[in-house]
């Protein structure tokens, strides 16, 4: 029995301490120092205590037990320690957190997109406004020592185009129609009609050719017939939003029918301006004048001044005050040199 009895305790003895070998090995497994990387980007460092196949539970110096699902580890690696030897130790390679077993966690609920909104339609830029008309209609009657009745109306019509090639530059054409009628105690005092047109034309950043032709008659004045025709050169000196102004300088050829006195076939040298100043909202005031000069006989001028002041009373409505200055140095004999007009009128634009 003793050989058996001792070949027994051998045998236990050794199988001991294969149990302790094993035993104390996964201890030490076990209480390894790893750093874990979690998807958040979080680092936690603990021991290891136990490990499933839903989850790690670590311990660290802040927390007893901490369970971790594996799900949301990304990497863990051991902690590296100082060593005693100065040179550099190589990094430990990261291992790649294994895939986590199937669970019985329901699925991810899948939520629906929203659909996308339907991107804005673009709008249209509105055209822009070529065309525009200007009519004023007046009338002024005085009775008193003199009775006096005048009649009178104005139709300008104005075109303006962008070039195509360069949109800051214009086209325009503008047409005017005037005619006047006026009677003092029954006898004819103003009796004249008159249109013109004007066509100009942006070369320039601010230089621009023009040419004008007019034509009308004048019974109190004693011009039969009128006709004008001339070219010339303008610069625009100001344009600002609330000012614009523009100086003409050029040629005309003019002709005068004139009853009881000789004709007139010259050419005249002309220089002109015209402003308009938007004084406020509503209160517009505009001026054009023009000088001209016989080109073979210095002496004998023409001068033509306008000025209105137009007050918006609605959208398109305005109550106008008009002042006309005309001189001549050689009229027809027994007219005025000078004929000065003063006249209020109701306008409409659209």
């Amino acid at each position: 029995m003793a050989p058996h009895s001792s070949r027994d305790c051998k045998r236990r003895i050794r199988c001991g301490a294969v149990w302790i070998f094993l035993l104390g090995f996964a201890c030490a497994v076990r209480a390894e120092t790893v750093v874990f990387q979690l998807h958040s980007g979080d680092r936690i460092t603990g021991t290891v205590l136990s490990e499933s196949t839903n989850a790690v539970v670590i311990a660290t110096p802040w927390a007893k037990e901490i369970t971790l699902p594996l799900e949301q580890i990304a990497a863990r690696q051991p902690l590296v320690t100082a060593t005693s030897t100065n040179r550099p130790s190589t990094p430990p390679a990261v291992v790649a957190a294994p895939v986590p077993a199937a669970t019985n966690a329901p699925p991810p609920t899948t939520v629906a997109a929203a659909p996308a909104a339907p991107a804005p339609q673009p709008v249209a830029p509105k055209p822009a406004k070529l065309w525009k008309a200007d009519t004023k209609i007046g009338m002024d009657l005085i009775y008193g020592a003199k009775d006096r009745q005048l009649y009178y109306g104005q139709f300008a019509l104005t075109y303006a185009k962008p070039q195509r090639v360069n949109p800051k530059k214009y086209f325009r054409n503008i047409f005017d129609y005037r005619v006047d009628y006026a009677e003092t105690d029954g006898v004819e005092s103003a009796n004249r009609m008159s249109g013109s047109n004007k066509t100009d034309w942006d070369i320039g950043s601010d230089l621009f050719i023009y040419n004008f032709m007019g034509v009308g008659y004048d019974e109190v004045r004693r011009i039969d017939l009128q006709y004008e025709l001339g070219p010339g050169l303008g610069y625009h000196l100001v344009r600002r939003n609330n000012f614009v102004a523009n100086v003409e300088g050029g040629l005309n050829y003019q002709v005068q029918d004139r009853a009881n006195a000789a004709d007139i076939e010259a050419i005249y040298a002309r220089c002109g301006e015209d402003f308009t100043w938007k004084i406020i909202d509503r209160v517009t005031f505009t001026h054009r004048g023009s000088l001209l000069v016989r080109a073979d006989n210095p002496d004998q001028m023409q001068l033509r001044m306008e000025a209105n002041l137009s007050l918006g009373i609605v959208k398109n409505l305005s109550l106008n005050l008009t002042a006309i200055e005309l001189y001549d140095t050689r009229p027809v004999p027994g007219v005025s040199k000078n004929e000065f007009q003063l006249r209020s009128s109701i306008g409409l634009t659209f």
